[in-house]
């Protein structure tokens, strides 16, 4: 099981386990929301080291960003 809850800051092992579940994660989602194959995109930005970066979901109709925020609680969903 992921912990999203664990820092991503100067963990480049944690960052890729990030990146790589947040993917998976936002894969099964469009799926599960029936956004037909080539409709949508699933993107990653690694960003810095001090940072967890951000992965999205974008589709015509919803854009979902994953990320580890430093002004809220550390992790979210945008």
């Amino acid at each position: 099981m992921f912990d999203w809850t664990k820092s991503c800051s100067y963990d480049e092992q944690q960052k890729r386990r990030f990146h790589s579940t947040a993917r998976s994660r936002l894969k099964k989602l469009a799926a599960e929301l029936h956004l037909p194959a080539g409709s949508y995109d699933v993107r990653s930005n690694k960003a810095g080291i001090a940072v967890s970066g951000e992965v999205t979901l974008h589709h015509t109709a919803v854009y979902i960003q994953v990320g580890q925020f430093g002004m809220s609680s550390g992790h979210g969903i945008l």
